[in-house]
């Protein structure tokens, strides 16, 4: 209190004494007072100051401008103890005279508090008969008398021989105790009380009665009639017998606790002992081996669903998100928790919270992160509480509040959880290390030593007196006789005490293990017995629809993004970026040195098959990249949510919709400035919505991995190592017809390893449209099918059978000759029945098909050279199908020429068909047109006029790279539009894969198969 103040409550109580001439009791008042404030060398000071003000006659101006000096200074609870110190000495000789009155009216008035607020007051300072006081609103009597005294509130003590009385100030949330008979029975912090006397009984506070070691009367106790009789929703917490255990090793051992709301309950023990694991135990996060945790006789582990929204925690971390404002923080947590709510209810509950917070000064600045602050600490941590604050939970879990906070940040922070207590809630807190101030807040204390033994459980105070007294010290006194401090580090210097050496230096060895507390603990500490509350425990909470909480998630996923300048700023660069850079090193054209003029002709560029796989892997890189950190960012907000219940299904949506969205901007802006520079006509969305597919899966590939790792760094790590099989598979860097044999199907499809890369389905289907949708191609695109068909027939496809034919002849003329070995020999046959069979088109051909037997040995000269003369006839006749269709192609030029000229004809060539893709697609630079495997003839040559056949499989899609359409489910389909449904279908797999966590599960599989299973932490 600073020295202004002092004076003008000085001043104040000097006014008070000449009012009715008890200036001595005053001034005996007013030293005792000041023994507890100032050193005694500063108590004449004011004993002059008060001397000098009796002297002097005071008008009402001087007593009102006297009154709000000190009112400026005072808060509201030391107002009112400022106002009982005056009514006592009103009271002194007995009448409260008109003139005290008067002065007392001016006082209240400068201390806003209502005058007619005293009548309880002066009721509960001026009688000293029990059962008058017992009459008294809000008034406790305290006695050993089972009976009571009539009154509303009375709280039963064996060892209170003289009854006390308690009167509690709901303004305030203050009580004062007073005797009822002269006694020196009872000393509160160190101060005896005396009769006609009211004492402020603070949070922590103890009375001690006749100085027995144990026999106190504690604030808690006295707090829990009030708060009992108050709160509308009552609540019984029980955890009994836990045990749980980190693989093999117990980490906790029979824990019990039982506890009623109204009470704030603290947590402690040396590093090690299990309290954060005790709290996720209790909060329900983890399940024990044995034991159960009941709320109103309701196991919350069995029956989760049950005390929905009863639960809430704050853990140690500071879960928020730091690119809203306080405002945006506690705007959709209330969002999310009062559905029914109105916008102006819902301003008002986060108003009521902020005020309450202390947090108004800050309301609209952004959270920031601890290394670049905009709030202070303290501030973090009350708004990380108020998260919780805002909706109410009848039992919350707090783990380490005030870590790394100053100490008036932690008192700040403690006290607003003790506010919670008075609307009886019930608070369980993980603490480290308290002041004296924050020790005496709680009501309840469990200390846990290292490996989560219980070694004490009951009132804060006591802990000390108890350990002292197991330990044999002398002083067994749990506070300080003089300041009435206490030092909770005691408790953890006994418990933890060292065997000394020969020198007299402490060892590591302890006195006594953990085992030894515990069963101390078992011999001496009773477990409160409580009464089960059988009612359902009451759920403030209105959870809104799961679309509902699908907008919510959508909007504060927005604002948090459009909240961080720098993360928006570089995705909107990336694309743009990626698109110039990429389509500049490709744009490649002829440049006439002799005439020094450059023309960019689409048809000549000889990048455009690189242009687009890279636009590929550019849609994968983008897609990645926005969503590789987006789960884990979140996991800490989840992980308070999960007491909400919300529905995981609508944040993931949510999460896939604004992903989706971001890739939709950076492929449109992508292909709009790639695409214009490449000259690339039209086609514009067809290559949106392929790169779009395309960086959608890698989005869902992004999630999946976000999901399952818990370090930004290890999934940064990780993206290199996705892409690199979109590279290598994607149908570009390694050609599937050389890759690796072991990869490699015998039937000539796509590589096995090749179908699950959204690289491979992508590149496949733009390259088709490219070449085979383009304005140009349109017009002979059928019409080359049948020429390169045919080509392919005449050229390569009948000429090897016949040559086959002929090493087959040779054999049959000669089995012992060297030119064709028995292997070859019926390698050769079985061939030539597998294609006779199976490919060789008789209808086409019309010719009745030849039957062969599957014995090799009765492949004759007649059949080898029905076949052979069979097949010089398909040679033929395929060779007349390509005049044919050749003849047919010419007209179509012809018309063209007529219909839009030669020069118009040829620009548009040049425009829309590229030399370099078409090298691709028909893959006319392949050494092998033809090859062999697993007995039958692999096309090489011509893939994009390769027309799959009819698979026996009614779902085998499977076909050979760039082919023009696929086969499925009985039909044909368009590649492009078959390859954007696979990558959707991709899309929906790596879904279901999220939203049931299969590559977390995996990953944590895998941890524990090769991790410490004595030691891993579950």
């Amino acid at each position: 209190m600073n020295e202004k103040v002092l004076k003008s409550l000085t001043q104040l109580f000097a006014i008070m004494a000449c009012a009715d001439g008890s200036i001595d009791e005053a001034l005996e008042i007013l030293e005792e007072y000041l023994k507890y404030t100032l050193h005694e060398s500063n108590i004449n000071k004011y004993v002059e100051i008060f001397e000098r003000q009796a002297r002097i006659n005071t008008d009402d101006a001087m007593l009102r401008e006297i009154a709000h000096d000190a009112a400026a200074e005072l808060t509201l609870r030391q107002r009112i103890v400022t106002v009982i110190e005056l009514l006592e000495l009103a009271y002194v000789n007995d009448v409260f005279s008109e003139e005290e009155q008067r002065i007392m009216r001016i006082i209240c008035d400068a201390f806003n508090i209502e005058f007619d607020r005293l009548n309880r007051m002066q009721q509960f300072l001026t009688t000293n008969d029990i059962t008058e006081l017992a009459q008294i609103k809000n008034c406790l009597t305290i006695s050993n008398s089972k009976e009571g005294y009539g009154g509303k509130r009375h709280l039963y003590k064996a060892n209170i021989n003289i009854p006390l009385s308690v009167l509690y100030m709901p303004l305030a949330r203050m009580y004062f105790v007073k005797t009822t008979k002269e006694t020196h029975a009872y000393v509160l912090n160190g101060e005896r009380m005396e009769l006609d006397r009211c004492y402020p009984l603070d949070v922590g506070g103890v009375i001690r009665i006749n100085g027995q070691l144990g026999a106190n009367l504690y604030h808690s106790e006295i707090s829990a009639v009030f708060v009992g009789s108050e709160t509308g929703d009552p609540i019984s917490f029980e955890a009994k017998n836990i045990d749980y255990f980190f693989g093999k090793k117990q980490g906790l051992h029979d824990i019990n606790i039982n506890e009623e709301g109204g009470n704030m309950v603290a947590l402690m023990g040396a590093s090690g002992s299990g309290k954060s694991t005790l709290l996720n135990v209790l909060n329900g996060t983890n399940k024990p081996k044995n034991g159960e945790v009941l709320i109103n006789g309701i196991d919350i582990h069995k029956k989760p669903e049950q005390v929905k929204g009863v639960i809430g925690y704050v853990p140690q971390d500071d879960l928020l998100i730091e690119e809203l404002t306080v405002y945006e923080n506690l705007y959709f947590a209330a969002k999310l928790s009062f559905a029914k709510s109105t916008p102006e209810e819902v301003d008002k509950i986060i108003m009521r919270t902020i005020e309450n917070l202390g947090l108004y000064s800050v309301k609209d600045l952004k959270v920031g992160n601890p290394l670049e602050k905009t709030i202070s600490g303290g501030q973090r941590k009350r708004l990380n509480i108020g998260l919780e604050l805002l909706r109410e939970p009848s039992i919350l879990f707090v783990d380490e509040p005030t870590s790394g906070l100053s100490s008036q940040d932690s008192e700040n922070v403690i006290d607003l959880l003790r506010q919670l207590t008075y609307s009886g809630k019930l608070i369980f807190v993980v603490i480290h290390q308290p002041s004296s101030d924050i020790y005496k807040m709680f009501d309840k204390l469990l200390v846990l030593d290292v490996g989560g033994y219980p070694v004490y459980y009951g009132n804060p105070i006591t802990a000390v007196s108890y350990f002292k007294g197991e330990a044999n010290y002398a002083d067994t006194e749990s506070e300080c006789q003089k300041c009435g401090n206490v030092d909770s580090e005691q408790v953890f210097e006994i418990i933890e005490s060292k065997v000394l050496d020969e020198y007299g230096r402490r060892t590591r060895k302890r006195k006594w293990k953990p085992e030894f507390w515990s069963e101390k603990y078992k011999e001496s500490i009773d477990i409160p017995v409580i009464e089960t509350v059988t009612t359902k425990p009451k759920n403030v909470l209105e959870i809104p629809s799961k679309l509902k909480q699908f907008k919510i998630f959508v909007l504060r996923d927005l604002n948090t993004k459009f909240n961080n300048k720098q993360y928006m700023m570089v995705n909107l660069i990336q694309a743009p970026f990626l698109a110039l850079m990429l389509s500049l090193i490709v744009y490649f054209y002829h440049f006439d040195e002799l005439k020094r003029r450059a023309e960019y002709i689409f048809r000549e560029n000889m990048n455009m098959p690189s242009y687009i796989f890279m636009a590929v892997i550019v849609a994968l890189f983008l897609g990645l990249m926005i969503s590789a950190e987006e789960l884990i960012k979140d996991r800490k907000i989840r992980k308070r949510e999960v007491y909400l219940s919300l529905s995981n299904q609508a944040y993931l949506y949510s999460k896939v919709a604004i992903l989706s969205g971001m890739s939709a901007i950076q492929i449109l802006v992508f292909v709009l400035i790639g695409n214009t520079i490449m000259g690339i006509q039209g086609l514009y969305l067809e290559y949106f919505l392929m790169l779009f597919s395309t960086a959608c899966v890698a989005n869902m590939i992004g999630l999946n991995v976000s999901s399952a790792f818990k370090s930004v760094v290890t999934v940064y790590i990780l993206i290199p190592i996705l892409l690199i099989p979109q590279l290598l598979l994607g149908g570009v860097v390694v050609q599937y017809e050389n890759i690796n044999p072991i990869f490699k199907n015998t039937n000539g499809t796509v590589p096995l390893v090749g179908e699950f890369m959204a690289s491979r389905w992508a590149f496949e289907g733009l390259m088709v449209e490219q070449f085979s949708g383009n304005r140009y191609e349109r017009n002979f695109f059928e019409l080359d099918t049948e020429i390169y068909k045919a080509d392919y027939l005449r050229t390569y496809y009948y000429p090897t059978l016949i040559s086959k034919l002929e090493e087959v002849k040779i054999y049959l003329n000669d089995p012992d000759d060297i030119k064709v070995s028995t292997e070859t020999y019926i390698d050769n046959v079985e061939l030539i029945r597998n294609e006779v069979l199976n490919t060789v088109d008789w209808g086409e051909l019309e010719m009745e098909p030849i039957v062969l037997n599957s014995n090799t040995e009765k492949f004759s000269k007649a059949i080898v050279s029905q076949l052979y003369s069979t097949f010089k006839d398909a040679r033929q006749h395929y060779n007349m199908v390509y005049i044919y269709w050749k003849k047919r192609k010419e007209a179509k030029i012809q018309e063209l020429l007529k219909t839009y000229g030669k020069e118009k004809y040829l620009h548009y060539k040049d425009v829309y068909t590229n030399d370099r893709i078409s090298e691709f697609v028909t893959n006319v630079l392949t050494e092998k047109r033809i090859v062999e495997y697993g007995h039958k003839l692999i096309q090489q040559i011509y893939p994009i006029y390769n027309y799959p056949t009819e698979n026996e499989n009614f779902l085998d899609f499977r076909t050979h790279f760039f082919a023009p359409k696929k086969y499925f489910m009985g039909g044909f389909y368009n590649t492009f539009w078959f390859n954007i449904v696979v990558l959707w279908g991709m899309f929906a797999l790596l879904f279901l894969a999220l939203y049931y966590r299969l590559l977390a599960r995996f990953i944590y599989w895998v941890e524990i198969k090769f991790a410490d299973k004595d030691n891993i932490r579950a």
